[in-house]
């Protein structure tokens, strides 16, 4: 398992046996007696209990334990170098922190404001555009009914031309006739 997973898994059987033996280990009351016990007593595990320990190996991910142990491990180190600070120098270093929160609070605005005046610019473009998406739309139904009547009226003069004695040929020789005899 060593070469398998590295060092990680001595760290992960010892949290494995530890964790399953913990109500024995806190019976003890000191540490001799808890050394005693992990020295004698978890070397003669029985086969049962040392497969239950390595499927628990296998199973354990420690990586993010541990990462988030790191975090806490700076973080303490962090206040440790705060508190080992004098006043004077721990007022500076907030001052400065403030300052450059203040600064960096400023920025943030100005960009907002920009960015709500392109918002605000995008919307009134967004909305011209859809009045004039329906005034198109209007448009396009209105010639649409327009060539509709066209190409009905196209094919009534089709099927009156066809016929001689149609009235509207007739009409119209007749209206030939009426604008020759004013000229």
């Amino acid at each position: 398992m060593l070469f398998l997973q590295g060092s990680e898994v001595i760290f992960k059987v010892a949290l494995s046996l530890l964790g399953s033996h913990k109500p024995l280990i806190l019976q003890h009351e000191n540490l001799e007696t808890i050394v005693d016990f992990i020295k004698n007593t978890l070397p003669n595990l029985g086969l049962v209990q040392m497969e239950k320990t390595i499927n628990q190996v296998f199973e354990m991910d420690i990586a993010k334990q541990l990462q988030a142990y790191e975090v806490e491990y700076h973080v303490l180190q962090d206040e440790l170098i705060d508190s080992s600070l004098n006043d004077n120098q721990r007022m500076d270093k907030l001052e400065k922190a403030n300052t450059s929160l203040r600064k960096q609070n400023f920025e943030l605005l100005e960009e907002l404001q920009v960015a709500n005046g392109k918002i605000q610019n995008l919307e009134a473009t967004v909305e011209i555009l859809l009045n004039n998406e329906c005034k198109l739309k209007q448009s396009v139904l209105t010639l649409e009914l327009e060539r509709k009547a066209l190409l009905q009226t196209v094919e009534d003069l089709r099927t009156q031309t066809g016929n001689p004695d149609n009235s509207m040929l007739n009409t119209a020789r007749g209206w030939r006739f009426v604008a020759v005899k004013h000229f």
